[in-house]
């Protein structure tokens, strides 16, 4: 019985640092669980071991474990929100922010996420 108490609250202990982890993590990825034979990704097999990029600017890894994807992006997050605008790049998965009146001049970004 006592055994069971220790392994509640190790795993209590463990998502507790696994949410705290969470909140300190700036860049954006995701879990999928694998396939019998490898990952699934739009509509593509990879098998374990691969990595790739997607056309949403993520880069993946299978593994036997699962298909972790994180976002190549970097996010600017603190900038002059009313003079200046975020303009997404897809082919080079970027971020620029420049001002409205004129997107040939870039903007301060002070803070980012990714």
């Amino acid at each position: 019985m006592e055994i069971k108490i220790l392994m509640y609250k190790f795993l209590l202990v463990f998502c507790l640092i696994l949410l705290l982890l969470r909140t300190l993590c700036d860049a954006y990825c995701y879990f999928r669980p694998p396939r019998k034979y490898g990952c699934l990704s739009n509509e593509n097999l990879y098998v374990f071991g691969a990595t790739w990029k997607t056309e949403e600017c993520y880069q993946c890894r299978c593994k036997i474990t699962g298909m972790t994807c994180c976002s190549l992006v970097s996010m600017p997050k603190k900038y002059d929100k009313v003079n200046c605008v975020a303009l997404f790049h897809k082919k080079s998965c970027s971020i620029r922010v420049v001002k409205r009146t004129n997107p040939d001049i870039h903007c301060k970004v002070y803070n980012g996420v990714g």
